[in-house]
């Protein structure tokens, strides 16, 4: 018989020997015990072993923005969302079905950062540097929805630069401004809207300007507007 056997009998027996004057119960109890059965489970070497969410992970994106002569693009929107399906590439559509994760806007030297929390489940993550109201349309093409999602799941930051392609009238634009006072009503109206889609004969010296994709229209007599009504888009 191994050596290690024989102490660990002769152990059991010794404890026997002391219980046989003990109670009954006692000795039950002390055995229950031991044996790890019944009462207070033992508490595992590793400590407690609740399972704890781990923290939500961030994303990071970071990048300068400049347009097609090298120029840095300052105030221009970021927008970083999330969606259960794919979305269009035309920033312009679909905004109920996004999630808004993360927004700003880039620095004046064209610089910008974003941070956007990770979310659970086969999501789908996309980057746009476009928002109605804030992107310049007049100047520069829109630019399309950017799918991000294998950026996402792959790492914990991306840097990614982008150039801005101008408006396909902008020079039209230009030239047309040049007519016009710069502070004049017609030029600032071109300036923010670019050249109308449709040009009417109004009243006497009038024109009336329509904006059909903008939902804007103005009634001007000489330069002055005397009339400025808003409507639903016609998104083309």
């Amino acid at each position: 018989m191994p050596l290690w056997k024989r102490e660990k009998i002769q152990t059991l027996l010794r404890a026997m020997r002391i219980f046989r004057c003990l109670p009954v119960g006692f000795v039950c109890l002390f055995f229950l015990l031991s044996s790890g059965c019944g009462g207070v489970p033992p508490v595992s070497k590793q400590g407690n072993t609740t399972k704890i969410p781990p923290k939500s992970r961030h994303f990071i994106i970071a990048g300068f923005i400049t347009d097609e002569a090298g120029m840095p693009v300052g105030q221009l929107p970021v927008r970083v969302s999330s969606s259960n399906v794919s979305l269009q590439s035309d920033p312009r559509f679909e905004l109920k079905k996004r999630k808004l994760l993360a927004s700003g806007l880039t620095a004046s030297d064209g610089t910008y950062r974003v941070s956007l929390p990770l979310l659970g489940g086969r999501r789908k993550y996309y980057l746009s540097f476009y928002e109605r109201g804030l992107f310049d349309e007049v100047k520069y093409a829109r630019p399309n929805r950017i799918d991000i999602t294998q950026r996402v799941t792959k790492g914990n930051s991306w840097l990614f630069d982008f150039k801005l392609s101008f408006h396909g009238a902008w020079s039209k634009v230009q030239e047309t401004l040049k007519a016009h006072p710069p502070s004049s009503p017609r030029a600032n109206t071109i300036r923010r809207f670019g050249i109308a889609e449709e040009i009417r004969k109004g009243k006497e010296n009038g024109e009336v300007w329509w904006y059909y994709s903008k939902g804007k229209r103005f009634d001007f007599e000489g330069d002055k507007i005397i009339s400025e009504k808003s409507f639903l888009p016609i998104i083309k």
